[in-house]
């Protein structure tokens, strides 16, 4: 087994976890599994959650580490108290779920992992299959050494095992998402600069009954806003471009069900915003800008009037 990090002594390292935001989302009847087939290009923002992982190998009677062993004990924290701290954190259960796909001896390292959060839960935004991929990227180094964990089989299958999401946060920059989530394409050609501002109002909309109320929507159809999303790429669309091909097929059922979210999609567009679009499934609202300048108005505008508003600026 080849060694990651070389030890002498113990070790803290920081992981950033930004949001998505999907672009585009095309949502397909659902499988036999009960899944959807989905079609989205997705692009990372911030605001970035922050993990702080500290390592210590431990030795062996020799004094050797034994790093390349299951570790003995992870201490995992939280600063938003409101979500699991325990097993159902979706960070220990990437951690259980990449330990589980490795041949490794009892009683190694303990790790000592401390979650910041600053995404907000049921919004549509990603933040905990973020935070997910953020531990798979330490393991990853903590097992295999450099590159990234979209490249390691352990990291990839966990990441697919713990939620639709997580896969895409394996990959640095935009990606093309289908499958139930689990297939990550790179895009065939670059998106423009974005930049934005995300508004989340009190209201959360759990991913089950967000695609209860899609299903529900009588002769329903799939959006096919990728596809004119990526043409327009190939074309070297600009900002107003991608803004005229955004789309998110969970708008028809969401803004209905839920007028605080539809009050929100509301005021982001009236605030100036050259596209204003569903979260995911919601609850936030993305507004697109121009440029960095008018997403800080935009942000500007919208601070104090819900309770969490956020400038956001897309990572490549």
């Amino acid at each position: 087994m080849r060694r990651g990090i070389q030890w002498g002594g113990p070790i803290t390292r920081k992981y950033g976890a930004p949001c998505k935001v999907n672009l585009t989302l095309d949502v397909f009847p659902p499988r036999p599994d009960g899944f959807h087939d989905l079609d989205s290009v997705v692009a990372k923002f911030t605001p970035v959650d922050l993990l702080t992982v500290r390592y210590d190998p431990g030795e062996t009677e020799d004094g050797e580490p034994i790093a390349e062993r299951r570790p003995s004990n992870i201490e995992f924290s939280c600063s938003d108290a409101s979500l699991p701290q325990g097993v159902d954190n979706l960070v220990l259960r990437a951690a259980a779920e990449y330990l589980s796909r490795r041949d490794l001896a009892p009683g190694g390292a303990a790790w000592r992992v401390r979650l910041e959060k600053r995404v907000p839960h049921q919004a549509g935004l990603g933040g905990g299959s973020s935070d997910a991929a953020a531990m798979l990227e330490a393991l990853h180094a903590f097992y295999m050494g450099g590159g990234r964990a979209s490249t390691d089989a352990d990291a990839a299958g966990a990441a697919a095992a713990v939620g639709s999401d997580v896969p895409l946060f394996l990959h640095h920059g935009p990606v093309r998402m289908r499958g139930r989530g689990e297939v990550i394409e790179g895009l065939p050609a670059p998106l423009p600069r974005l930049f934005g501002v995300i508004v989340k109002p009190a209201v959360g909309v759990p991913t089950g009954p967000a695609y209860a109320a899609l299903d529900a929507l009588p002769g329903r159809r799939p959006g096919c806003a990728t596809d004119r999303m990526l043409a327009a790429l190939a074309d070297g669309a600009d900002v107003e471009a991608v803004a005229g091909v955004m789309g998110n097929d969970f708008e028809a059922a969401i803004l209905p069900a839920y007028p605080e979210v539809a009050e929100a999609h509301r005021a982001v567009t009236a605030a100036g915003a050259l596209r204003t679009l569903l979260c995911g499934s919601g609850s936030a609202v993305f507004g697109l800008a121009r440029d960095r300048e008018h997403a800080e108005r935009l942000t500007n505008e919208l601070t104090g009037r819900f309770p969490w508003v956020h400038f956001a600026e897309g990572l490549t």
